[in-house]
């Protein structure tokens, strides 16, 4: 089941939990794009901290979702994937596209 929760204006938060793959991708699908289309939305983040799963269908939604936003001039970035999630996203190398910080890196400030 994925649960689908938003928040904000200007910025907009997408809270993600369950599971993202194919029965449930067109959800998420519809909740960015209902973001990404909102007047005056200048960030879309997807919180995936309750997301447990997510297959290809999923990986998919996040990238078009990103160009959708680019398109209408907003930006949409991936917050707080669980271990799991986060290895997909290394193994296909989106956690660069969708500008997913290194876990080791966190903490860390410039001039360190």
């Amino acid at each position: 089941m994925l649960r689908i929760t938003t928040s904000g204006a200007a910025t907009t938060v997408l809270e993600v939990t369950g599971e993202v793959d194919l029965s449930t991708a067109d959800q998420l699908a519809e909740a960015i794009d209902a973001a990404a289309s909102a007047d005056e939305v200048e960030l879309v983040t997807v919180d995936l901290a309750g997301v447990s799963f997510m297959d290809s269908a999923g990986l998919r939604v996040l990238v078009s979702g990103m160009k959708q936003a680019d398109a209408r001039g907003a930006k949409l970035v991936v917050a707080g994937p669980q271990p799991q999630v986060r290895k997909v996203f290394e193994l296909t190398g989106l956690d660069e596209v969708l500008g997913l910080a290194n876990p080791e890196a966190k903490g860390t400030t410039e001039g360190d």
